[in-house]
C-alpha cells in the first residue's frame, strides 16, 4: 500500500513539474505574474509529503498537511488548474506555504530545511509565497482560516 501511495506522489510531482515546465515555456507562462513562485509548485508539494512523515509533526500539524495536500491534488479550488492552466497552481502554493509557516512556528525551522529538495532558502521561499496571500485572495481569508485552525480556533463558516 505504501509503496503504491509513494509512486502516486512521485507521479503526481513529475507530472506537475512537466506541466509547469511546459507552461512557462509558453508566452502566457513566461508573462504570468506569479511565474517565479510557480516552479516551486512541485517541490512544495514534495515538501509537504515528507514533511507529513515526519515524526516531528504533530496530529494537528499532519492533518493541515494532509489538507494542503488534498487541495493541490483535487481539480477544484478557488483558482482551479483545470479552467486556467498551472498558473491556477497559486492559490495551491499559497495554502501550502502557509501551513508550512504555521508549522515552523509550532515546530522548527529544521522541519522544513530537511525536507527541502530545492536549491534555495526554503523558508525565505516559504515566507514569499505566503505572503502573496492578500494579493491572490481575498483579504488574507485562507491564511486566518489556517490560522485559526492550526490554533484550534473553530473557523468561521
Amino acid at each position: 500500500m505504501r509503496r503504491m501511495e509513494k509512486q502516486q506522489n512521485e507521479d503526481f510531482y513529475h507530472s506537475l513539474r512537466d506541466k509547469v515546465d511546459n507552461w512557462l515555456k509558453t508566452k502566457t507562462g513566461k508573462n504570468h505574474k506569479y511565474a517565479k513562485y510557480l516552479l516551486f509548485a512541485p517541490d512544495v508539494f514534495y515538501l509537504l509529503i515528507n514533511v507529513a512523515k515526519d515524526p516531528r509533526a504533530g496530529k494537528k500539524d499532519k492533518a493541515l498537511i494532509v489538507g494542503a495536500i488534498g487541495y493541490f491534488i483535487l481539480p477544484f479550488d478557488l483558482i482551479p488548474e483545470g479552467v486556467i492552466g498551472p498558473g491556477g497552481y497559486i492559490d495551491d502554493l499559497i495554502i501550502a506555504s502557509l501551513v508550512l509557516q504555521g508549522l515552523v512556528n509550532n515546530l522548527s525551522p529544521a522541519v522544513i530545511r530537511d525536507h527541502w529538495a530545492g536549491d534555495e532558502d526554503s523558508l525565505k521561499i516559504v515566507n514569499e509565497i505566503a505572503g502573496l496571500s492578500d494579493k491572490v485572495m481575498k483579504k488574507g481569508a485562507a491564511a486566518k482560516i489556517i490560522r485559526k485552525f492550526s490554533k484550534g480556533k473553530k473557523t468561521p463558516q
